[in-house]
């Protein structure tokens, strides 16, 4: 058995992204999860649908996750390539709370695809699942700008936020205090393609960290 360790899981019976996060989510403290190696197709399944595992992955798993203060029946976490979610499953094998990963966690858990061997898992679909709702995505993605914009205005890192105003905009301004008033102004509007592309260029910028 393999195991990740240390790590934050929101389980909740949605799909949330680690930016929409509320602090009135189920958030836990993960001391210690089993970690498997699955395939593209069998990580999309888990994403957008409800899975049910047979009882002998239960038992494979059986109080295998442990928290700071205690141990959850059946918690794993499943992870390739293009990402990684942590799935909590009933007593009949189906799954019933998820968590997307933290960026600094699924970054960990894609750099152990090196010595994990390939896990096959045998499921069956259940329901369709949502991504996320859009008005709380929405906010979200907003305040995960914003986040970013004020970091970056106060580690005065200006060639990023430049940067980022650039392909914001489309024009130049050297004028670093207007450069970051006009982007927290902007973003009081709706969100449009152009704050969709800027929140993709973030993601990317600490993906490839």
């Amino acid at each position: 058995m393999n195991y990740y360790y240390d790590l934050v899981l929101n389980l909740e019976e949605d799909n949330y992204m680690f930016y929409e996060w509320f602090e009135e989510d189920n958030i836990e403290f993960i001391k210690k999860i089993p970690i498997f190696s699955i395939n593209n197709k069998t990580l999309k399944d888990m994403i957008y649908n409800e899975i049910i595992v047979d009882k002998d992955f239960l038992n494979l798993i059986y109080n295998k996750c442990q928290t700071k203060n205690a141990e959850l029946k059946y918690v794993a976490l499943f992870v390739n390539k293009n990402g990684a979610i942590a799935l909590e499953f009933n007593e009949e094998g189906k799954s019933i709370y998820r968590s997307f990963l933290q960026v600094d966690d699924e970054i960990g858990a894609t750099e152990m695809l090196y010595t994990l061997e390939h896990f096959k898992l045998n499921y069956e679909l259940g329901a369709k699942k949502t991504i996320s709702n859009n008005m709380r995505l929405e906010n979200s993605i907003k305040k995960f700008i914003e986040l970013e914009i004020d970091t970056l205005y106060k580690k005065e890192d200006y060639d990023k936020l430049k940067y980022l105003y650039n392909e914001w905009f489309l024009k130049d301004n050297n004028d670093f205090n207007s450069i970051y008033k006009e982007m927290k102004e902007k973003l009081k509007d709706n969100l449009t393609d152009k704050e969709m592309n800027i929140y993709n260029l973030i993601r990317l910028s600490y993906n490839n960290v």
